[in-house]
């Protein structure tokens, strides 16, 4: 009897200190989080091209009526508003309406009519929810890859950057002999432009000081790279800011009324002594090339004739589209630069172009939490598009509106029809809350009362009465957050994807991010998709649309056999 109950003792101690074991376990494990868990999938660029391959030949089989499948775009425009989720689309609309004096709810975006949508999944290999680089990377070159990297695959270290390069849509083009151009209200040396260009294991070697000391001889900074290398040096159009990051730094050019605060708004200045704007100027001597920086700079230049054009009209990012210097020292708007780069790479002698346009700073507004910011340019992105759609023929060109990431920005309570979108989201005999509120961010604090001062210090939430006292017409004010964070956090649900023209039948359902680039590619007949569509061969009838009578009738029974051929092909290769 004794030496069973040492034996059960015995047996109950081994079995604690085995519970004690798995609990320290599981412990470790949360707290290494994500360097603990393994991806089911290897995550190479071969894995993530083979993914994006075989969904573009389901979403071709899925099409009943081939007929009008193989088809090339010439153009290639693809919008994107960084940190425009779908709460951000939605609001966004309600703005554009409510300014112009309606109700909102009603309105509707530019690209709201565009025929095809679908849903974009935007977790990096590493993240659940990315960051614009990893992003833009997949976006761009069909792979996805790391939070933080710049057209490279996962695999980037420190002494691997030439083996873990992508190619972008941008070489794809220019490898076709298409005209190229990026437009963005941020650093052209931003995450989302430099995803068009540069390889970098990091996103923040925008220029040559933000690199440690050991790597500055082995790699060079995206300024550089856009200057330097391909596909970056060859860009017909590249408009937006960050003259500082090229060396090109004019501090008297403006002087914003408005300092706004958080890690976006950190720039850096070259310590090499190089002025890359005065470098590119003399590489082009002698050709038609033009440089602006500052709005009648752009509007003096025959954008017809230019064959490149290279405008920073800021040293920083440019200013929010509210506070933004409108006369002609100013900075030019999103859409005037879109219709400026449209202009220069539009020739009716050309195989065609490929664009993108980044309206950069709605993210930067929801990392303040200034939703009013936000969605003013939600705003001018629309415009953007709708610029683009006068300017285009869309029997020959596709654009793609899409988002890279979302934002921690919810829209919510119960407020009535046609209540002011920035308002209040409940009624005025209960706690105050706003309809735009966020997960995180520096809103937090600003809604902290103490007597007749905001701080950190503040025991209470502001009442209703003393909210009105905020003056939350204010440029600097910040809707309330949740949880106290110097900048307000991305959100990591799937983001819209809206397509007009030529290939985009190919955008529905939901998808992975990279995709995108495969449609780009498919689309355009350039680059790794350009094999599976039949109309990228020269000798394919295109005309068939535009015949008439037995011309039409002939061409129709050629397009249907070849499509047959393609669909058994296709399965062949599945």
């Amino acid at each position: 009897m004794a030496s069973c109950l040492r034996f059960a003792s015995a047996r109950c101690v081994l079995l604690l200190l085995s519970g004690l074991l798995f609990v320290l376990i599981c412990d470790i494990d949360r707290a290494q989080g994500a360097s603990v868990y393994k991806s089911p999938n290897l995550d190479d660029a071969r894995f993530w091209r083979r993914n994006a391959e075989t969904y573009l030949k389901k979403v071709l089989m899925y099409d009943e009526n081939r007929r009008m499948i193989p088809s090339v775009a010439k153009n290639i425009i693809i919008f994107v508003g960084d940190g425009m989720g779908i709460a951000s689309l939605s609001t966004g609309r309600i703005f554009k309406g409510q300014r112009a004096g309606r109700s909102g709810e009603e309105e509707q975006l530019s690209f709201d009519n565009f025929p095809n949508t679908g849903m974009s999944k935007t977790y990096n290999t590493d993240r659940q929810v990315p960051d614009s680089a990893g992003t833009a990377t997949a976006m761009f070159s069909g792979v996805k890859t790391k939070y933080g990297v710049l057209g490279v695959d996962y695999t980037i270290t420190e002494t691997n950057l030439e083996a873990a390069k992508l190619p972008s849509f941008m070489d794809w083009a220019q490898e076709e002999g298409k005209r190229t151009g990026i437009v963005t209200t941020t650093r052209v040396t931003h995450a989302t432009p430099a995803a068009c260009y540069a390889h970098s294991i990091n996103r923040n070697y925008e220029c040559g000081a933000k690199i440690p000391v050991h790597l500055k001889n082995r790699i060079k900074d995206i300024a550089r790279q856009m200057m330097e290398d391909a596909p970056g040096k060859n860009l017909n159009v590249v408009l937006g800011g960050g003259r500082n990051h090229f060396g090109a730094s004019m501090p008297n050019h403006l002087k914003p009324e408005y300092q706004f605060q958080g890690a976006m708004e950190k720039t850096c200045m070259r310590t090499d002594g190089r002025n890359l704007v005065e470098e590119w100027k003399l590489r082009w001597n002698g050709t038609n090339a033009a440089y602006a920086w500052k709005t009648s700079d752009l509007r003096a230049v025959e954008l017809d004739k230019v064959d490149h054009l290279l405008g920073l009209f800021n040293d920083d990012h440019l200013s929010y589209d509210t506070v933004r210097d409108r006369t002609p020292d100013g900075e030019p708007s999103l859409s005037e630069m879109t219709e400026a780069a449209i202009k220069v790479l539009q020739r009716p002698d050309s195989a065609g172009f490929a664009l993108m346009v980044e309206g950069g700073r709605i993210d930067h507004a929801h990392h303040q939490n200034h939703a009013h910011l936000a969605l003013a340019e939600v705003v001018e992105l629309d415009k953007a598009v709708e610029t683009a759609l006068k300017l285009v023929d869309l029997d020959e060109t596709l654009i793609i509106v899409t988002a890279d990431h979302s934002h921690a920005m919810t829209f919510n309570g119960y407020p009535d029809r046609g209540n002011d979108i920035l308002g209040f989201g409940n009624r005025p005999n209960a706690t105050p809350y706003e309809t735009i509120t966020y997960a995180n961010g520096p809103g937090f604090l600003q809604h902290r009362w103490n007597s007749s001062l905001l701080s950190e210090e503040s025991t209470d939430w502001a009442t209703w009465i003393k909210l009105n006292q905020l003056n939350r017409s204010e440029v600097t004010y910040k809707h309330l957050s949740a949880f106290p964070l110097p900048d307000e956090t991305h959100g990591g649900e799937d983001v819209a994807v809206f397509a007009s023209g030529p290939g985009a039948n190919l955008v529905r359902g939901t998808f992975e991010q990279n995709y995108i680039a495969y449609v780009m590619s498919y689309a355009g007949c350039m680059g790794p998709a350009k094999r599976f569509n039949l109309a990228c061969d020269d000798d394919f009838p295109r005309t068939a649309a535009k015949a008439s009578g037995a011309q039409r009738a002939v061409s129709s029974i050629v397009l249907v056999i070849a499509s047959l051929h393609a669909m058994v092909s296709l399965v062949g290769r599945m």
